[in-house]
């Protein structure tokens, strides 16, 4: 229940989502006498959420830092923690694996191991979806790396969890407790991620990736209607409102 209900709210209440309710209640409610602010509602959303000024700003103080590879390099973990998110396992044929940007999060994983970071990989995620309960990430992204001929002597999949709280819980029937773990996923992701871990019990080291903000000096481009801000504001939001309803109900 909880998992359909926050993908659900999840939905409504992205930047999209909003900009559009703005302006369909400005065309329903035609004999409303302050119709008006709807539609000034409505295109005063549209700047704000295409501002790519903004969304970087608010994404960047959201973000992980990244972190200090000399440091990482300097410690020996038995696993290292993928989590799952990077595919697209509803796309036709099966004879391949259809990446998305979070595809960050398994190249990043492959080069700590082939630097021997960490012994095995542990790779944490099933369907990510509410309707569709067979679609199990973590067992496509297994065979891509069969494919590639990754050791996968050397490959855990956990392939139940639907969220990253099933994630930290599941951990407990394949990885110990007693040392620390290297967690691996999107920058954006790492604070609720590691905290559902912590909660856990888990050691963790943080190895965010997948960032999506830039560290360039300001310029006239960003303040123009983009639809790179409206991505960034959407994952700004994803995180915002997962990261409040986990604490709300006590998963971190």
């Amino acid at each position: 229940m909880f998992f359909i209900l926050s993908k659900t709210i999840s939905y409504l209440l992205m930047p999209a989502t909003l900009i559009g309710l703005a302006w369909l209640a400005f065309f329903i409610f035609r004999k409303w006498k302050f119709r008006k602010y709807l539609a000034i509602l409505g295109f005063a959303l549209f700047l704000i959420f295409s501002n790519d000024f903004l969304a970087n700003s608010f994404l960047k103080t959201w973000q992980t830092e990244p972190a200090n590879l000399d440091e990482i390099k300097a410690q020996k973990f038995t696993y290292g923690v993928l989590l799952t998110g990077m595919t697209n396992t509803l796309k036709e044929p099966k004879d391949r694996v259809y990446f998305n940007q979070n595809a960050d999060r398994l190249l990043q994983s492959m080069m700590l191991f082939e630097q021997g970071i960490f012994d095995t990989l542990y790779i944490s995620g099933g369907g990510a979806t509410a309707l569709r309960k067979d679609l199990q990430e973590s067992r496509v992204i297994y065979s891509y790396l069969e494919s590639i001929n990754f050791p996968v002597d050397k490959i855990l999949i956990e392939d139940q969890s639907r969220n990253t709280v099933e994630s930290a819980r599941f951990a407990n029937d394949f990885i110990g407790k007693q040392n620390k773990i290297l967690l691996i996923t999107s920058a954006s992701h790492m604070r609720r991620a590691a905290g559902c871990f912590e909660k856990e019990g888990y050691k963790i080291q943080s190895y965010p990736t997948v960032f999506l903000t830039n560290d360039e000096m300001i310029n006239p481009s960003m303040f123009l209607p983009s639809v790179d801000a409206l991505l960034k504001w959407n994952i700004l939001f994803k995180e915002w409102m997962g990261y409040s309803a986990y604490w709300l109900a006590g998963y971190l």
